[in-house]
Formats: C-alpha cells, structure tokens, sequence
C-alpha cells in the first residue's frame, strides 16, 4: 500500500502537470456575429442620402494576431467608399476576476477621401466591442489527497498566464506549482 502512495505521489505533479488551458475558438465568436449579422443604416444630409452598410462582421485568430474583419460601404449621394476593414482585438486576463476579456481596440471605421475624413462610425455602438470568457484559473488553492498516514495537503500556486494565438483559436494557460 505504501508503495502504491509513494508512486501517486510521485507521480501525481505529472498527471496533473503543466497547465490548465481555456480555449476560445473564432467559430463561437463567428456565430455570435452571425447571429448579429449584417449592419445596414440610411440617413439624409441636406436632402443627401447616406448609407452605412456593414457586411460580413468576422473574426480571425491566426499568427499571434486576433483581428475583426468587415466589409464597409458608405455613400454619401454619388461618393461611393468601399473598405475592408481590419481592427485588432487585445486580449487581457484578470487573474482576480477569473476573465479574459476580448477588446476591438480602436471601433471607430473612418470613411476618408483625399486624406479627409469624410465621416465615422464606432462599431461598439454595433457589435459588442468586448467579450468576456472565464478564465482558467483554479477555484481552490490547495486539495487533500487520504493516505495510509492520514491526509496529506498540498498547496496550488499559479503563474503567470501564457496567451497563445493559434490558427483559429486563443488559448490562455496557467502552470500550475504544488507545495
């Protein structure tokens, strides 16, 4: 018995070694904008129409980058721009709130011609501009294994996270140190 507790208990840091990972793939923030889908505005300016067409609103995870992609229309009477749009997302993690928080850092899709910004239009007014996860780190920090001896406690301590990119998903990471 005691060499089968010796054994778990040498091994154990390895079973559970390493890291403990949250996963947020684009298809579960590709769907959301689907469900929002297509963003389309009409408006008038001294009796000139304007038209505000958002197309295809869509995220990419590939590199070591996080972008939000959307094809941009604006016509403003005969003037007619058309953009695609590409605005980085910055991930944070809040190690005491448990959360990774997806941002669009700069919203705002400026429409120029000629160097001139002809209009503007925050998409945080749109789209949600960030989106929060949970996060991976451990409700307890610490866990009791029953030995022949009794019970034996162990303390969890936690690292910085790790935020990897992938192609199609963010992955953040803790490493996880037994006391």
């Amino acid at each position: 018995m005691k060499k089968i507790i010796f054994i778990l208990l040498l091994y154990f840091p390895f079973l559970l070694a390493d890291e403990i990972s949250v996963s947020i793939s684009e298809t579960v923030m590709n769907d959301y904008l689907t469900l929002v889908g297509d963003f389309k505005d009409v408006s008038e300016d001294d009796d000139i129409q304007i038209i505000w067409m958002l197309e295809n609103p869509r995220v990419k995870f590939e590199n070591g980058e996080a972008l939000f992609l959307v094809h941009a229309n604006y016509t403003h009477g005969q003037l007619n721009i058309r953009k695609d749009i590409k605005l980085k997302i910055d991930i944070q993690f809040n190690s005491r709130k448990n959360t990774v928080q997806l941002i669009i850092t700069d919203p705002v899709i400026k429409m120029e011609r000629n160097g001139e910004i002809l209009e503007e239009l925050d998409i945080s007014d749109i789209y949600q501009s960030d989106f929060v996860f949970s996060g991976p780190m451990l409700i307890n920090d610490s866990f009791t294994i029953k030995t022949a001896e009794g019970k034996e406690k162990f303390d969890v301590t936690t690292q910085d996270p790790i935020i990897t990119i992938e192609s199609g998903v963010i992955k953040i990471a803790i490493d996880l140190l037994y006391e």
